[in-house]
């Protein structure tokens, strides 16, 4: 009798354990650490998408207790593990949401006339199409409008990344044929709605571009934000998207520090805004981007929350929204 009731206890031992043994990959770099403290010594950094196994779901002090593939067991920060996706699963939840998106970009679909005006800073004042080269004003004033559509078309990536240009294409739209700038136009301009990684966060503050009328700083300068289709990627594979002076203005969360967490992560972004051809960036084609084609200006951004499997806009995020 008590060898059965040690068998039993046993297995009950090993069920509890099996319960609350999860698989996790950690979604930004993270350090592991001797006990569960800012303050304990270091036993390495972690990489995104670096699998472990959490060995107590409850986390103590805000830490996980987990161990690493090479048999190392350490402390990690909880809000830095992503619990692994079910069997079979391979995408996360935010993922399903590109079930209804369309594969390539329809000529049908409405593309309005750009609305935009002056835009003030520092008491300087930027026209609609901006300033310097007069051959540079038609993709200015894409970039420069300000009306807000009031829905999106939600595309895969790769309806971005992979839609046709002419190449090699002049640098500048006044210089394109035709023939060239036909395929353009017919798309150009399209509410559209894309999910993908970010790569890189870079506000052009210290840049000066005639759309800007070369104005400086946060406050009248784009960001480059590149997006790739798979967690890892790099640069030179991104699709970038901008948003601008003119619409940043409006969202004061729009932030460098607020978006920095989901990047580098397997946790992705959604972004929505006007689809626009810029031609002024071929030297940035296979180092920082993969197209000429960019979401520009950006109108909407969205970050996915793992906690509560939602898209979060950026405006409506709050301490409690992380990836």
């Amino acid at each position: 009798m008590m060898i059965r009731r040690a068998v039993v206890g046993i297995l009950a031992v090993v069920a509890t354990f099996a319960l609350f043994a999860e698989d996790g990959v950690i979604s930004r770099n993270a350090r592991l650490r001797e006990s569960p403290s800012m303050d304990a010594p270091l036993i390495r950094v972690l990489l995104p998408r670096e699998e472990v196994e959490i060995l107590d779901i409850t986390p103590q002090n805000g830490f996980l207790h987990v161990e690493t593939e090479d048999n190392l067991q350490g402390w990690v920060s909880s809000r830095l593990v992503r619990i692994t996706a079910p069997a079979g699963e391979t995408l996360p939840a935010a993922a399903r949401t590109l079930a209804t998106a369309a594969t390539s970009i329809s000529e049908a679909w409405e593309k309005p006339a750009p609305k935009t005006g002056t835009f003030t800073v520092d008491g300087k004042t930027c026209g609609p199409d901006g300033s310097g080269d007069k051959r540079d004003k038609g993709t200015n004033l894409l970039k420069n409008r300000t009306d807000i559509p009031t829905s999106y078309h939600l595309v895969t990536w790769r309806a971005i990344g992979e839609l046709f240009y002419p190449t090699p294409s002049p640098k500048s739209r006044a210089d394109f044929t035709a023939a060239q700038i036909e395929p353009i136009e017919k798309v150009e301009g399209a509410a559209v709605q894309m999910v993908g990684f970010v790569a890189a966060i870079k506000p052009q503050k210290s840049s000066s571009e005639s759309c800007n009328c070369s104005m400086q700083g946060e406050k009248a300068t784009d960001w480059h934000i590149a997006i790739v289709e798979h967690p890892g990627e790099g640069e030179a594979t991104s699709i970038v998207v901008e948003p601008t002076p003119r619409i940043k203005k409006n969202h004061p969360k729009w932030t460098k520090a607020n978006l920095e967490p989901w990047q580098d992560t397997d946790v992705p972004v959604r972004i929505s805004g006007w689809l626009l051809f810029d031609p002024q960036h071929r030297n940035h084609l296979k180092r920082f981007r993969r197209t000429l084609w960019e979401i520009h200006p950006v109108t909407k951004i969205e970050v996915w929350d793992t906690d509560t499997e939602t898209w979060v806009d950026m405006d409506k995020m709050t301490a409690d929204t992380h990836p």
